[in-house]
């Protein structure tokens, strides 16, 4: 459920809504960092990716089966639950050579369910994942400390989203679609709550109206140079 935040309204001073943050705002972080290696559905034997040391209990098949831990060719580490030789389990942790760092559930050899990736450039995804992408809902925190917490699909996010400046605190509430927010979006700064429409760089008034949260009143006025320069 989308709460916004309620802040203190003390008179229409406050709601001369400078709109340079909302009519310039700051360019949103598109650049996700990649998951780093794949590892293949496959047995270890015909990997991408093949482990070349392992310390844990194996099967009947000699594969590594259990709680364990494994260095693979490529400098990864890994130390969690294996099955039939790949890891397979609720809490695993995978240190990738690149930088990467993951830490929750796996199958098959892949990132699936619940994890937290941490990106060399330092953001983070906290979320669902399946078959080694981000899909379903989680929380990216760009480097930058920007945060876009929602839907995902397929690595991108997609669906229903809350962007975060970190520069301003204001958020960005809209639909979104293979990685780019478009359409009419809800503009949340303070306790300011603004509807308009984000064409990818730039955000135009959709009925000149901004809903004051604390008061729980609707104000209209024409929007001039990026603020409000009259009520109606």
């Amino acid at each position: 459920v989308f709460e916004p935040d309620c802040g203190n309204f003390e008179g229409p001073d406050e709601l001369v809504l400078n709109l340079q943050d909302i009519a310039a705002i700051p360019k949103l972080s598109s650049e996700l960092v990649d998951n780093g290696s794949v590892y293949s559905e496959k047995k270890d034997e015909s990997c991408e990716v093949k482990i070349k040391h392992y310390e844990g209990p194996r099967n009947s098949k000699n594969e590594p089966c259990g709680n364990g831990f494994a260095k693979f060719t490529n400098g990864d580490h890994y130390e969690g639950s294996f099955r039939k030789g790949v890891f397979s389990g609720q809490q695993g942790v995978l240190r990738q050579r690149t930088g990467h760092r993951y830490v929750g559930a796996f199958r098959k050899g892949l990132r699936e369910g619940r994890g937290i990736q941490t990106y060399p450039d330092c953001s983070t995804y906290n979320g669902d994942w399946l078959r080694g992408v981000r899909h379903g809902y989680g929380v990216y925190v760009y480097s930058n400390k920007d945060v876009y917490e929602g839907n995902w699909c397929m690595d991108k996010k997609h669906g229903i989203g809350v962007y975060t400046f970190a520069e301003n605190g204001l958020r960005l509430r809209g639909s979104w679609s293979e990685g780019h927010l478009a359409g009419p979006v809800e503009v949340l700064f303070g306790s300011i709550r603004y509807h308009g429409t984000w064409d990818g760089t730039v955000l135009s008034d959709a009925n000149d109206s901004v809903f004051n949260i604390a008061s729980k009143y609707l104000l209209r006025g024409i929007i001039k140079s990026g603020s409000f320069d009259e009520y109606v």
